[in-house]
């Protein structure tokens, strides 16, 4: 018998208990046979760190996974959620006295069945990415040094969920997901440049985001470092756009080290536009900054792609929800 969380319990171990310094290592297992289902088999079960504090945002129950029954009823105190149909193999990851998260590539792919089709991105950014959602923390999210997924291992387990519910919307998301976001709003800059017209971005070409550069000589003397990193980095074009969080920017010894590294890359001959999330939120102001980071890359945007597009109201409001929410993953009951 195992204790199977769902979803949505799955998600907040992952953004809140799981260690944000390394990937979980291939402990991926096939699907239980036995399914604790009932409050008698559920409580024996539950692990010390599922407290009151963690069910909270979830509700309060303990929300766990069946496979393949239609005839389970939840309490009070508990919910049973179905997954009927084909489950991947490496979909679960077994913690010690038999209880099992969901995978974080099994978790995007039941995301599949649930989000609309830019929050399902966004969700992926966020599982191949530095941070994971967290209401406890001032900044909204959690950072992570190493990421739970990337894009190729999460294309390497979709490869094997053909057949699967969600497969298919899951597989039209993955191009456009990005590895190594660090924050939401980093996620919703990266999707906003990237995503096609038809999804409400201007279809510019991803970055390599947060990616390593090395200075040169006189650059390390001027930011007092060998190497630094870029939020988005287009670096065969010379280009960094860089976002500005208030929390992460806000003390004089960042802004000092902020401008020094700023003035390090544009002596390796570096453009970087800075965007803070005021221009982000105005539409004009930040088409203004597409259009230059579009000429930068040799990309002319025609005039009927841009402005309040019904598509970009559509990704604008979705992402915006999905961010305000903490990233809330919902099974109907």
């Amino acid at each position: 018998m195992h204790l199977v969380l769902d979803i949505t319990a799955s998600a907040e171990f992952w953004r809140r208990i799981y260690p944000g310094n390394r990937a979980p290592k291939a402990t991926f297992a096939a699907p239980p046979e036995a399914c604790a289902t009932t409050l008698e088999e559920i409580i024996p079960l539950i692990p010390p760190w599922m407290t009151d504090e963690f069910l909270q945002p979830i509700g309060g129950r303990v929300h766990v996974l069946s496979l393949g029954s239609t005839t389970l009823r939840g309490s009070k105190s508990h919910a049973v959620h179905i997954w009927s149909g084909a489950v991947p193999e490496g979909s679960f990851y077994f913690l010690k006295d038999n209880v099992c998260v969901l995978a974080p590539s099994f978790m995007f792919l039941m995301a599949a069945t649930l989000l609309s089709d830019v929050q399902l991105i966004a969700f992926g950014c966020e599982l191949c990415g530095l941070y994971g959602f967290d209401e406890s923390d001032k900044r909204g999210f959690r950072k992570r040094t190493v990421p739970l997924l990337t894009v190729e291992h999460l294309q390497r387990y979709l490869s094997g969920a053909k057949g699967c519910r969600g497969y298919r919307k899951a597989i039209a998301a993955l191009p456009h997901v990005v590895d190594n976001s660090a924050s939401p709003m980093e996620t919703f800059d990266a999707m906003a440049l990237c995503l096609p017209y038809r999804l409400g971005g201007y279809g510019l070409e991803k970055p390599l985001m947060n990616c390593e550069v090395p200075l040169s000589s006189r650059a390390a003397r001027i930011a007092k470092r060998r190497k630094c990193y870029l939020d988005m980095g287009y670096t065969e074009k010379g280009l960094d756009v860089e976002h500005q969080g208030k929390l992460d920017h806000s003390s004089l010894e960042d802004l000092a080290s902020d401008r020094a590294r700023v003035n390090a890359l544009k002596e390796m001959g570096y453009e970087v536009i800075e965007l803070t999330k005021d221009q982000v939120d105005d539409l004009y102001a930040f088409e203004f900054i597409v259009q230059r980071i579009a000429g930068i890359l040799g990309k002319r945007i025609r005039k009927e792609n841009l402005g309040a597009t019904a598509a970009r109201l559509s990704f604008r409001r979705d992402v915006t929800a999905w961010n305000h929410s903490s990233g809330r993953l919902r099974l109907p009951l």
